[in-house]
């Protein structure tokens, strides 16, 4: 990988950062997960397991569904 695109993929995960602060984490999941990230990368840039980013985004999608 570039210097490039190492620099480029740093500034998007700091605006991912910045774009779901202080938001749960289902949000945060549904968010970043709108914007492209992967939930491996979703599970890096929040601290949190791939496997726990699956069920909040799998929970958060069903909730959206019943508000529909």
């Amino acid at each position: 990988m570039s210097d490039e695109t190492t620099d480029l993929n740093k500034i998007a995960n700091v605006l991912a950062l910045l774009l779901t602060k202080d938001q749960p984490m289902g949000t945060t999941a549904l968010t970043l997960s709108a914007c492209g990230f992967s939930n491996r990368e979703i599970a890096s840039l929040t601290g949190s397991r791939e496997n726990s980013v699956r069920a909040s985004l799998s929970k958060s999608r069903r909730k959206q569904g019943d508000d529909s």
